[in-house]
């Protein structure tokens, strides 16, 4: 018998979910959702076409209600609109009994970048902007960037000094082959905390690409102004993932940066394709049952908690 047990039945552990997606095809134009997109359909091996075309907090709450959610962070789910998008699920927060923090679409490149960032610095929740940057050299159905080598443009690096005057966390969702790339754009920033997403985003699960990604994340995980999300399970290892097949990455995830600087993410409704939530966190606990009780409740809440400034009953950032 495997000694993870991804049985239905958690315990009703305090979390705070680093990695959602709340959306409303029907209030925020989202082309991937109006036809059959091959890009995303190869991320969850066909099965993005199932995803629901709404997806809300009613929903969210009743897929997460083994586990006691004392905070939310969402994600912008690539609206042909992201400032619109990111005003609506503004008011979506100012409404909710959880506390939300606000990562928002950007362009490093966009010659209007200082204004979209004074937008989202009106709104309140917004804790973080993101870019995806993700560009696979050998499939093109895995490239989410406008050009392979944004990474290394001087002109997308000066972008990234817009952060400078306002407090927004950095979130940089990247392929594990590209993590040298990123290395050197953190080194330039060290006065920028930098979110990791999708655990560095392994492409090659074998021998050889867990080496490679382990050794270049070690030097990644040196720079102390980058903390790590483990969330979107499915879309790197499979809609069938095991708990087994995940630990050894987890557990070197953790061990490089430490237990103060990872955090973990459901990526709903993306993670009802294939195990679904409780499944996951089932997973996540019993991965990490060997670290001490305050060390798992960093993990869980109290890191993506400090990251992303959420504090029950208050708003994310004062403006």
């Amino acid at each position: 018998m495997s000694k993870y047990d991804t049985s239905p039945a958690i315990s009703h552990r305090a979390i705070v979910d680093a990695h959602v997606h709340f959306y409303d095809a029907s209030q925020n134009k989202h082309g991937f959702l109006e036809k059959n997109d091959p890009t995303y359909e190869a991320l969850v091996e066909g099965y993005f076409s199932r995803s629901p075309r709404t997806y809300l907090l009613d929903s969210y709450l009743k897929d997460s209600a083994s586990c006691q959610v004392e905070g939310i962070v969402w994600h912008e789910y690539l609206s042909d609109d992201a400032v619109r998008e990111t005003r609506w699920v503004q008011h979506l927060a100012e409404a909710c009994p959880v506390p939300i923090a606000l990562v928002a679409l950007v362009d490093f490149l966009d010659p209007e970048l200082e204004q979209r960032l004074e937008t989202y610095r009106s709104l309140p929740n917004v804790a973080a902007v993101r870019e995806h940057l993700g560009w696979d050299r050998t499939n093109p159905l895995k490239r989410f960037a406008k050009r392979p080598d944004l990474l290394s443009d001087p002109s997308w690096q000066r972008g990234l000094r817009h952060l400078r005057n306002h407090d927004f966390k950095c979130g940089l969702e990247i392929f594990a082959p590209q993590i040298p790339d990123l290395l050197r754009v953190v080194r330039l920033y060290p006065d920028i905390g930098f979110t990791l997403a999708v655990q560095g985003w392994p492409l090659d699960l074998g021998q050889a690409g867990f080496a490679r990604w382990r050794s270049d994340l070690y030097e990644l995980s040196r720079c102390d102004n980058v903390t790590a999300d483990v969330s979107a399970i499915e879309c790197v290892f499979g809609m069938n993932w095991t708990a087994e097949q995940i630990s050894p990455w987890l557990l070197a995830l953790i061990d490089m940066f430490g237990p103060t600087r990872c955090m973990f993410g459901s990526h709903l409704p993306i993670a009802k394709l294939s195990r679904g939530f409780d499944h996951l966190y089932r997973a996540y606990e019993q991965i990490i049952a060997g670290f001490s009780p305050a060390e798992q409740d960093q993990m869980l809440r109290g890191v993506a908690a400090a990251w992303f400034g959420i504090k029950s009953g208050e708003a994310i950032r004062p403006i």
